[in-house]
């Protein structure tokens, strides 16, 4: 008897099979973080809508149900705060090695 061979009998076709389905799981957990953030934003959004006084802007004489939809706000952005700190040391970085630099210079 023969060994159960797959029908398809293209080269490196369980390579290509093995990338497709590593790819489709990276951009599927990609897609679930954002579904998430917007989860938790739409409900702290909805929230500050909500508890909003009449004739008023959104924070200005902020209600408890207010509070509770900025901290579902920051929850959601939660995934994302990574990149503010990666740019804020880029940026610090840079000007602390300029700022070194000019001082190696001037002295």
């Amino acid at each position: 008897m023969a060994k159960n061979k797959s029908s398809i009998s293209i080269p490196f076709f369980d390579v290509f099979k093995y990338a497709l389905v590593g790819t489709f799981g990276a951009i599927s957990a990609y897609i679930l973080v954002a579904l998430y953030s917007l989860f938790f934003v739409g409900i702290g959004f909805y929230l500050i809508n909500r508890f909003n006084k009449k004739n008023t802007e959104h924070f200005k004489e902020l209600q408890f149900g207010q509070y509770v939809g900025i901290v579902f706000i920051i929850l959601g952005l939660l995934p994302y705060v990574q990149y503010f700190f990666i740019s804020l040391m880029i940026q610090g970085g840079e000007y602390a090695g300029k700022y070194a630099f000019h001082q190696m210079i001037n002295n």
